[in-house]
């Protein structure tokens, strides 16, 4: 059985600044996965079109219908190396830290919650009851 590949695996050896920009520009309302994130794909996409496009990131962010300040964010992680190369493996690996980060987040909070959850029960059945006999 074949390894699932990324979905922006094939694009690899490509840098942003050399792909040639297409009048198309790529669409933020199409470019989702079931749970409504942005696909890798999209991302590259879009960080080539706006590397390409001659146009601000503003302006590119907008004919896109996405945020500036997300398009930039997507940019920085698709930075290519010194010899121009978008190094794919990178941003597929940034957007994984940043789900893991997501995750030990909410379960340092989940856990906090119930440690001082602990501490007041503890306290609770540690002190000594008034209700004993006469």
């Amino acid at each position: 059985m074949a390894e699932p590949s990324s979905p922006s695996s094939s694009l690899k050896d490509s840098s942003l600044s050399s792909v040639p920009v297409s009048g198309v520009t790529p669409d933020g309302k199409s470019a989702r996965d079931p749970q409504g994130h942005f696909t890798q794909a999209f991302k590259l996409a879009a960080a080539r079109y706006a590397a390409g496009c001659g146009k601000s990131q503003r302006a590119a962010a907008r004919d896109m219908g996405i945020s500036d300040k997300t398009l930039s964010g997507w940019i920085i992680d698709a930075c290519p190396n010194a010899a121009g190369v978008v190094d794919v493996q990178r941003f597929d690996e940034l957007a994984q830290l940043r789900t893991q980060n997501r995750e030990l987040l909410a379960r340092n909070l989940r856990l906090t919650a119930e440690r001082d959850f602990l501490k007041k029960a503890a306290a609770y059945f540690a002190t000594p009851s008034n209700s004993g006999s006469k």
